[in-house]
């Protein structure tokens, strides 16, 4: 059965363009919302709607048949691409996913570009079209059954998008559901358009026309001027534009594409917009260029303003779901206030460093060198009496013993100096100047020392805080060998095993009873290792017997080098660096360093005595204290 449809003469043609032209502009103002899912496919919407009425328009105004012929097929085309683009708009804004919804999608694609090659090239085949006439300025077009099998399709298709929405509406809920129930209503108005054209009469467009017309303003103005269906990216968008971060776009091919404010702030005074190319910016900020190469990220600077900022760059690649690269987007942190925050933190440190030294110093001095002087007037008081008295004998005796006291003061206060420059010292590691301090100890106090060091080299396994504080506690307890123990030799071991570091300090001397303690003045040596053990998380051990020596073992962990940075920066002022290793390893394990054989490694006893010197002891350097 063919049925037709007749093309009447319209009335009120520049209403009917009017309506077309709205139709655009909401196309045209639908297009800046493009980024948001779904945008693009309300723009084709609009454009069918448009081009629907004009043609409709144009259709009426031609004078003759094969113009009236030629815009009545886009009154054809236009119906089907419509209900075409708002079946992906909702197949779209609803997120279909799986197997079946994809094969669904492209069968619907595939017999839509079929209808439309059909109408497209229908000639003398009748399929689409049947005879055509023109009675007066009124055209008949009769249709085959291809027309009817396109009008079932559209409706099917409604049919699809309408259970689309249904089970979006009970799938989702809050902003979702009312997003799929707006959705769900749009099309009543021009079902119910469609319904009127039968039983209602406009003066001025048709029923079907101004249905168009109101579902293409509903959508408008609910969907994108009240935001109802764009929460997610205006979210983005939002906290993109708002956020501190600078977030910069570009494309596979090096082009920008979008940059956010904050950093249209960074790339002040650089040409750096949405179209030129990122080379350009690399150019004019060279350092830039090496920061965005890093694959990890990396930190540069800039001045703005008089100012030195400093920035965290870091690289995000974009891509297609199927992996097709598209671009990056490179993330601006200023750090700059951070710095500023670690640079004041650094400068307490430091201040606090040089107080708590102080203290330290203050507290060694007043318990050690500071009580000596006192003891020195009221001895040489003594003598001075002794003479005046006429006792020369024992006034002889008397000078004798304050002699080996101010040698024995001498001794003391070189190996302080020394011990504080090669502790502060930067240019050696720490086995050198451990070495150093070792041979300038054997050859200044006559105490040979054998030092027994890990296969592997220490460098960088404890940090330089841990180094730090090893080598003071090292030089305090050989110190106490020398003032208390009257030993003839000294070892000092350094194990690691697993996560442990562990030094020990022995010596052959004369010990002492653990339970009657070690006396006033050695034991203020233990009490400052025990807190220098302490400060940098580890522990300290003593173990002595009257006649067998003594033992002192200090154990680190490893996981503590955190703390040990800490009490390096307390201690010094500083930042970990960074130590150079490179030792031989034999093959039993265990490096050895022999006592009392003379041999000089990194620069030796002397280089270490002119050290001494260049730290103001010279002349304590050369007064000797009688074991030279």
């Amino acid at each position: 059965m063919i049925s037709s449809v007749t093309f009447a003469p319209i009335d009120n043609i520049i209403a009917y363009l009017f309506i077309a032209a709205v139709f655009e502009a909401l196309a045209v103002y639908l297009f800046q919302f493009r980024r948001i899912p779904g945008a693009i496919m309300l723009v084709y919407c609009q454009i069918c709607k448009g081009l629907w009425i004009s043609a409709t328009a144009f259709c009426s105004m031609s004078p003759d048949l094969p113009g009236k012929l030629f815009w009545a097929r886009f009154t054809e085309f236009a119906p089907l691409l419509l209900i075409y683009f708002w079946f992906e708009f909702i197949w779209e804004v609803s997120q279909q996913k799986g197997r079946l919804a994809t094969a669904v999608k492209y069968a619907i694609r595939g017999i839509t570009a079929a209808f439309v090659l059909i109408i497209a090239f229908d000639g003398q085949l009748g399929w689409y079209y049947g005879p055509m006439s023109l009675e007066g300025n009124v055209l008949i077009i009769a249709f085959g059954p291809a027309a009817w099998a396109m009008m079932a399709f559209c409706y099917g298709l409604n049919v699809v998008c309408l259970g689309v929405s249904a089970r979006w509406i009970y799938a989702s809920r809050g902003l979702r559901r009312q997003q799929a129930i707006v959705l769900s209503v749009t099309p009543l108005f021009n079902f119910i358009g469609n319904i009127l054209v039968f039983t209602l009469e406009l003066p001025v467009v048709s029923p079907q026309t101004a249905g168009q017309l109101l579902s293409a303003v509903y959508v408008t103005w609910v969907f994108y001027r009240w935001r109802v269906y764009s929460i997610l990216p205006l979210a983005q968008d939002a906290v993109t534009r708002r956020m501190d971060d600078g977030l910069m776009v570009v494309d596979e091919k090096g082009y920008i594409v979008d940059m956010n404010p904050a950093a249209k702030a960074i790339f002040a005074g650089l040409p750096a917009a949405a179209g030129d190319k990122f080379a350009q910016v690399a150019s004019a900020w060279p350092a830039l260029a090496e920061a965005v190469g890093c694959p990890e990220g990396a930190e540069t600077s800039r001045v703005l303003d008089d100012e030195t900022c400093f920035y965290q760059i870091s690289t995000i690649p974009l891509a297609t779901p199927q992996g097709d690269p598209l671009g990056r987007t490179l993330v601006f942190k200023d750090i700059t206030q951070q710095r500023r925050d670690q640079q004041r933190l650094l400068e307490s440190e430091k201040a606090l460093a040089i107080l708590t030294e102080r203290d330290r110093l203050g507290r060694e001095l007043h318990d050690g060198q500071g009580q000596i002087w006192s003891y020195l007037g009221l001895e040489l008081q003594q003598v001075r009496s002794q003479i005046t008295d006429g006792k020369a004998e024992a006034a002889a005796t008397q000078l004798e013993r304050l002699l080996g006291v101010v040698r024995e003061q001498n001794a003391d206060t070189r190996e302080s100096i020394v011990g504080l420059k090669k502790t502060a010292a930067a240019s050696d590691d720490f086995e050198t100047n451990l070495e150093n301090y070792l041979q300038w100890y054997e050859k200044n106090n006559g105490i040979a020392v054998k030092l027994s060091l890990p296969a592997a080299p220490l460098a960088g396994v404890l940090g330089q805080a841990g180094e730090v504080q090893l080598l003071r506690i090292i030089l305090e307890a050989l110190t106490n060998v020398r003032k208390h123990a009257e030993a003839r030799e000294a070892k000092v071991i350094i194990e690691k095993a697993g996560e442990e570091v562990t030094v020990t300090v022995e010596d052959d001397g004369r010990g002492f009873d653990m339970a009657a303690g070690p006396g006033e003045r050695k034991s203020f040596g233990l009490q400052i290792m025990a807190e220098r053990a302490e400060e940098a998380g580890g522990r300290l051990e003593i173990e002595s017997r009257p006649g067998e020596g003594t033992r002192v073992t200090v154990r680190f962990r490893l996981e503590n080098k955190e703390s040990m940075r800490k009490s390096y920066e307390n201690a010094v002022g500083g930042r970990p660096r960074a130590v150079p290793g490179g030792h031989a390893q034999p093959p039993d394990g265990q490096r050895l360093r022999g006592g009392g054989d003379g041999q000089e490694r990194g620069g030796g006893a002397d280089a270490v005595r002119d050290a001494a010197a260049g730290a103001g002891a010279d002349g304590l350097a050369d007064a000797g204290d009688g074991r030279n």
